[in-house]
């Protein structure tokens, strides 16, 4: 055989090993769990994820490290004249204005998501125990959400507002 052609066939044999273990390792990638000593939530993310350097960021605000991804849980202060469910979900909408383009509530949380003028896609879940409110935040940019949708997903599905709070419960109900 010729030395050219087994040359380029050792490198195209290790270019294609090296994207198959890229991609076995995207698929198997570490998540995190964040909570605060003040905070009675748990959020679990990637742990490809960095500190937010935003300026408002909270104990528990990350992004990827370019910051187009950025996902944050937060325990609101009470608000007097929004104390009840649809009162905090009206102010929401009416500061996200026409670009919700999502909205759901249940018997204690609610979610807004849309896509903002300049392409931002938002989704917004926020949770009350009758005294105490945590809302979860997550944008990236609307290009991104093939590669993002799957994190909203998991991060949303094993997000919880009360997570701290409720094993104390449990754990005292078995002692």
């Amino acid at each position: 055989m010729d030395v050219r052609y087994l040359m380029i066939l050792r490198i195209l044999t290790a270019a294609l090993l090296f994207g198959l273990t890229t991609g076995a390792n995207a698929a198997e990638e570490t998540w995190i769990s964040c909570s605060t000593p003040k905070t009675q939530f748990v959020l679990t993310i990637p742990g490809s994820l960095i500190h937010s350097t935003a300026p408002t960021a909270t104990g528990c605000s990350f992004q990827t490290s370019e910051g187009d991804f950025t996902v944050e849980a937060v325990q609101l202060d009470p608000v007097a004249d929004v104390e009840t469910l649809d009162g905090r979900m009206q102010k929401e909408i009416d500061v996200l204005g026409s670009t919700v383009g999502y909205k759901k509530k249940g018997d204690t949380w609610f979610v807004l998501s849309g896509t903002t003028p300049d392409g931002t896609e938002y989704y917004r879940k926020t949770f009350t125990n009758g005294s105490q409110w945590i809302t979860l935040r997550i944008t990236y940019p609307h290009a991104g959400h093939k590669q993002y949708d799957k994190w909203v997903t998991r991060i949303e599905k094993t997000f919880k507002p009360f997570g701290a709070s409720e094993e104390k419960k449990e754990e005292k109900r078995a002692d």
